[in-house]
């Protein structure tokens, strides 16, 4: 497809049930047992959502797809995360100035080239790429769009990996994999993927999470209690950042 496109990911088909009630001229296409995009318009811009599945093979693999078959020139990534932070509200808003994979650890590979040179958590080795650095104009409109008085919208690091954090491993991990990183806002599941494929291929992206569940509670219980009734908020802010975002040209 030739038309250039503003794509919009998330993981669960939950996270995207109020933008479904606000794109026009809807076109569905089932590819394979796992995605179904939607092409249409939010704001007379072309867009195309999907909701990837839970997990960064999912969340990679949909967001190569959008590139490659539907023209997506810049990707938001919207949905839930787990807060890590002390003093943080269930409904707080981070917008992931930098994303970073917590599992990805080959700290203990050397490069025969060079053996002097120490690869730290969460960077790949060869291309050395580490944090996922989001998009200026993307990150710009997030932090400034309109939101209810009140909701705390806050900018910073975000880490990806294939764990559900329950509360005693976010608080377990606090020395050994969050200090080291430099102790991000929130975790999830997916971004870390869906940055990385961007970066590959020169996307533009910033990634949008309101926090399900807190670094005290009951994680999986606070989940199935927020989780749709927090995504729901950031719809707004993806509609103003797809609103304002001036698609690049070829």
């Amino acid at each position: 497809m030739s038309t250039r496109r503003i794509g919009i990911l998330a993981a669960m088909p939950e996270e995207l049930e109020q933008l479904k009630k606000v794109v026009t001229n809807q076109t569905s296409f089932p590819r394979g047992e796992a995605f179904t995009f939607t092409t249409g318009e939010l704001h007379s811009k072309p867009v195309v959502f999907a909701a990837a599945n839970v997990g960064m093979v999912f969340a990679g693999s949909a967001a190569t797809t959008m590139i490659g078959e539907f023209g997506a020139c810049a990707i938001i990534f919207t949905g839930v995360a787990g807060g890590l932070r002390e003093g943080q509200q269930i409904g707080d808003v981070v917008v992931g100035q930098t994303v970073v994979n917590y599992e990805m650890d080959c700290r203990s590979f050397t490069y025969p080239w060079d053996p002097s040179y120490k690869l730290h958590l969460g960077e790949l080795p060869f291309v050395n790429w580490r944090f996922f650095e989001a998009d200026p104009s993307l990150l710009k409109l997030a932090l400034e769009a309109p939101v209810p008085e009140g909701l705390r919208v806050t900018a910073g690091l975000v880490a990806s990996g294939s764990i559900f954090l329950d509360t005693a491993k976010k608080q377990g991990m606090y020395e050994s994999v969050w200090k080291p990183l430099g102790e991000p806002l929130c975790a999830e599941m997916e971004n870390a993927a869906v940055a990385q494929i961007c970066r590959a291929y020169s996307v533009p992206y910033v990634s949008l999470r309101a926090l399900s569940d807190l670094l005290t509670g009951d994680a999986a219980a606070d989940f199935h209690e927020f989780c749709i009734k927090v995504a729901d908020t950031l719809i707004p802010i993806v509609q103003y950042v797809v609103e304002k975002y001036i698609i690049p040209s070829a």
